[in-house]
């Protein structure tokens, strides 16, 4: 008896939500809703956290024309790019540290769901920046129990309700499927300058960065 309750405790540990890292690379889309708009922002997404990079690619609705914009963050030489499709132009940021997409050690674990129907079962962990007690949670993420990968986001800005925003991920691929998205466009090394990282490029980064 004392052997079956000791090996139940070891296979509930094993199975317990800690906080937890994203894989390396990741390919993904990302569907946004902000509170202040009427339509989702969509995105086609490779993330690569050895090399501290991420490149989010706007699309159409229909998920298949990179129609709009280009949101290029390399973090490790503080630079990004924000490439309009549409008129060939570019504009040039910093992007400051680098954040990886993941379940920080001091977040606050929720609770914990399934995810489809019978024989459909995904086990999702939410998470939050909240600290009981003292702080109103603003970033609250979900994230699968086995391998961490990111479910949703979902980012409050309470001193503009407009910008809260959710993001629901989706299509998710461990890997980079092509690590040539990383390069900088060539209308890009005559960018415009800009000093700080304009709100349309904050709000791509904030999918990962969990605060805009």
């Amino acid at each position: 008896m004392i052997s079956f309750v000791l090996l139940a405790a070891v296979v509930c540990a094993a199975q317990a939500a800690f906080p937890c890292q994203a894989p390396a690379e990741l390919t993904f889309r990302a569907a946004r809703h902000n509170q202040g708009e009427t339509y989702f922002q969509r995105f086609y997404t490779e993330y690569d956290r050895n090399n501290e990079r991420v490149v989010f690619f706007e699309e159409g609705v229909d998920g298949r024309a990179r129609q709009a914009h280009e949101f290029l963050f390399l973090h490790r030489p503080n630079v990004g790019f924000d490439y309009d499709f549409r008129n060939r132009r570019c504009r040039r940021f910093p992007v400051g540290p680098f954040r990886p997409f993941e379940v920080p050690f001091n977040s606050t674990f929720e609770f914990e769901y399934e995810l489809g129907g019978p024989n459909e079962r995904v086990v999702v962990d939410r998470w939050s920046d909240r600290i009981p007690g003292r702080q109103r949670e603003t970033w609250v993420g979900e994230f699968t129990l086995g391998q961490c990968y990111p479910v949703s986001q979902f980012v409050l800005d309470f001193n503009n309700f407009n910008n809260t925003a959710i993001t629901h991920i989706y299509d998710v691929v461990s890997g980079v499927v092509n690590p040539n998205d990383f390069d900088v466009p060539a209308e890009c090394f005559n960018a415009t300058v800009l000093s700080e990282m304009p709100y349309e490029a904050r709000v791509a980064r904030s999918i990962y960065f969990r605060s805009l």
